[in-house]
């Protein structure tokens, strides 16, 4: 990985930083495909989920904004089970991040699916970079443009921002888990647990963690469901005891549930959504 400089890295975390701590609710895949366009230098990105027995899919975000979503949903419906790179995530497990010319023989450039993709917007080449999912499920983001082949440099750069994509991932998942499992009382705007966490101090993902520490899940626990190390845990957890004036696990639950930052009673159910196996995806 040494052909990426220090300015990819900052990139790399910058964009995942953002993403981290952004305070309102909607899902950040809207930002993340404008920003793969900047580091990867493509002119569209798009992220879709496509449900591969079903042959069915879906834009989830695009930019720009040109692209469509009547027009996009087309194209990946039509043209999913004909994608060299789909039918390979499709084929086996491995969820690495590839270019299509990579994985494409002579017979791609003569296909419709091809042909449809530069018509329609322009694309000749693309870069695909997996999120986890059920089984039979693709979930990806897809960065194209014209011209010469992705490099080196962006397919690096591509593998190294994985895991922490799959971190934010799991981010969203468990904040998204914690609001819904909220009262209805305590889901209006004086009482929204994000708008009260950040009252505290709390940053969005402090308040991941302290979810999970609210439903009794040890730091490797909660390291496991979040994609990030122990000792990341563990330094959150610390922030959240110093920012709630406690010294415990017990007391700091309580004075959660007290503030409406986790809910009362028995600990929410798991979401039903893949967890990685830190092996594969782990970041700092």
């Amino acid at each position: 990985m040494g052909i990426l400089s220090a300015r990819d890295y900052e990139q790399m975390l910058d964009l995942t930083a953002a993403l981290l701590n952004r305070s309102d609710s909607a899902p950040p895949w809207p930002y993340l495909v404008e920003g793969l366009i900047r580091s990867l230098h493509g002119t569209m990105s798009v992220m879709a989920v496509l449900h591969w027995e079903k042959g069915t899919g879906q834009m989830h975000a695009g930019a720009p904004d040109s692209l469509g979503q009547e027009r996009m949903d087309s194209l990946i419906c039509t043209h999913m089970r004909a994608h060299p790179l789909m039918r390979l995530y499709a084929a086996r497990g491995d969820r690495s991040p590839l270019t299509l010319d990579g994985v494409a023989d002579e017979s791609w450039r003569r296909s419709d699916a091809y042909q449809a993709g530069r018509e329609a917007i322009g694309v000749t080449r693309q870069l695909a970079l997996p999120l986890p999912a059920p089984a039979g499920v693709i979930r990806t983001f897809v960065i194209g443009r014209d011209g010469p082949d992705f490099s080196d440099r962006d397919l690096a750069f591509a593998r190294r921002l994985q895991p922490l994509l799959v971190a934010v991932d799991c981010h969203v998942r468990e904040l998204g888990a914690l609001r819904a499992a909220l009262p209805a009382a305590s889901s209006g705007p004086d009482r929204d647990p994000e708008r009260r966490a950040a009252e505290c101090g709390i940053t969005p993902r402090e308040l991941t963690v302290l979810g999970l520490l609210a439903e009794g899940l040890t730091a490797a626990a909660t390291a496991r469901r979040l994609n990030i190390s122990v000792h990341t845990v563990t330094k959150h957890r610390e922030n959240l005891y110093r920012k709630l004036g406690c010294n415990d696990r017990i007391t700091t639950v309580l004075m959660a549930q007290e503030l409406g930052l986790v809910p009362l009673g028995s600990p929410r159910a798991h979401p039903s959504s893949p967890r990685p196996r830190r092996s594969v995806w782990t970041s700092p």
